[in-house]
C-alpha cells in the first residue's frame, strides 16, 4: 500500500522550470507567427521546374533500367526453375518478374496519373 501511494504522487516542478517551459512555448509561438508568412522567392519559375525535370527524368531511367535487369533476372529464373520443377523457384521468380515490371513501366505511368489528378 506504501508503494502504491508512492506512485500515485504527482511530480511538481518548481519556479525555474516552469519559467523555462513558459519561455520556451513563448519563443516557439513567435517564431511560428514570425515564419508564417513569409514569401519564398525562386530566381525563375522555369528554372526550378526544368532542375527538377532533369532531376526526375535521371532518376526515371535508373529505376526503369534496374526494372528491366530486375524482369530478365526474373525471367531466365523462371526458366531455369522450370527446367527442375522446383515450385520454389518458379514462385520467387514470378516475384522479381512482376517487381521488374513495375519499375520498369512506373517511371512512365507516373506522368499519366499525375495528368489524371491534375484535370
Amino acid at each position: 500500500m506504501k508503494g502504491l501511494k508512492s506512485i500515485m504522487k504527482k511530480k511538481k516542478f518548481d519556479a525555474k522550470q516552469a519559467a523555462g517551459i513558459v519561455t520556451c512555448s513563448f519563443f516557439l509561438a513567435m517564431m511560428s507567427v514570425m515564419f508564417c508568412g513569409v514569401p519564398a522567392y525562386a530566381a525563375g519559375e522555369e528554372i526550378v521546374t526544368n532542375a527538377f525535370h532533369v532531376v526526375y527524368t535521371l532518376i526515371a531511367a535508373v529505376v526503369s533500367s534496374i526494372g528491366t535487369l530486375l524482369l530478365l533476372w526474373g525471367v531466365f529464373e523462371w526458366a531455369q526453375s522450370m527446367n527442375v520443377q522446383d515450385g520454389g523457384a518458379q514462385t520467387m521468380a514470378f516475384k522479381r518478374i512482376g517487381g521488374g515490371l513495375i519499375a520498369a513501366i512506373g517511371p512512365q505511368l507516373i506522368p499519366l496519373i499525375t495528368s489524371q489528378i491534375g484535370a
